[in-house]
């Protein structure tokens, strides 16, 4: 690599040649690992939930949780510095995140986020060939970028474990809301509803937090 190449050319050049659409070479990578694992993935997607629901069912057993109304599945982006796609499940009543009663489980999305994470590793690599000119802050951040995408990818996943969660037997022990709904989105940030037919928006939702 050149060494008279400003920042900004060493970091177009890093982008352009490591970077752009090798998300697509992912995709048979995920897709390969979810068949050879599909049975283990969804069993620890749905317990991951029923115990989150579970413990729910527990406290208002207890009559210090109110009739749910929100389960909230987000990505916990501190976690991706870490190298770890954890998904937080909460279970809210109406007041969703005003609700005093934490009750959350977790989960991880490994299946999903494990290429990017090692295409991360290999740009660490790739970035000593710029003469200093490609730090590891800029890999944190194309990490941060990139995982957008991933993080879609597994919104669409939880979509198809709707049903899965339906039947779960957590699930049918809590009381629930007539409108109960299943959101999926970034930890207390934008959501995107997945089940159920809230009163509002989720963005009015949120504005009203």
């Amino acid at each position: 690599m050149s060494s008279v190449m400003s920042r900004e050319e060493a970091l177009g050049h890093f982008l352009e040649h490591h970077v752009f659409d090798r998300w697509q070479g992912d995709l048979d990578i995920i897709s390969e690992s979810y068949i050879q694992n599909q049975d283990t993935t969804i069993a620890e997607f749905v317990r991951s939930v029923d115990t989150a629901c579970k413990k729910a069912a527990e406290l208002q057993e207890a009559g210090v949780k109110g009739d749910i109304q929100y389960i909230y599945l987000s990505l916990l982006r501190t976690s991706l510095m870490e190298h770890k796609a954890s998904y937080r499940i909460d279970i809210h009543d109406e007041r969703w995140f005003l609700d005093p009663v934490e009750c959350s489980s977790h989960w991880q999305a490994d299946f999903i986020f494990d290429p990017l994470f090692q295409r991360m590793r290999e740009l660490e690599a790739v970035k000593t060939s710029y003469a200093r000119k490609i730090s590891t802050m800029d890999i944190e951040r194309i990490l941060q970028i990139e995982a957008i995408r991933y993080h879609l990818f597994t919104i669409e996943f939880m979509r198809s474990m709707i049903p899965s969660i339906l039947e779960c037997e957590g699930y049918n022990q809590l009381v629930k809301k007539p409108n109960i709904c299943i959101l999926a989105g970034e930890y207390r940030d934008r959501s995107e509803l997945l089940y159920g037919q809230p009163e509002a928006e989720p963005e009015e939702i949120m504005a009203e937090q």
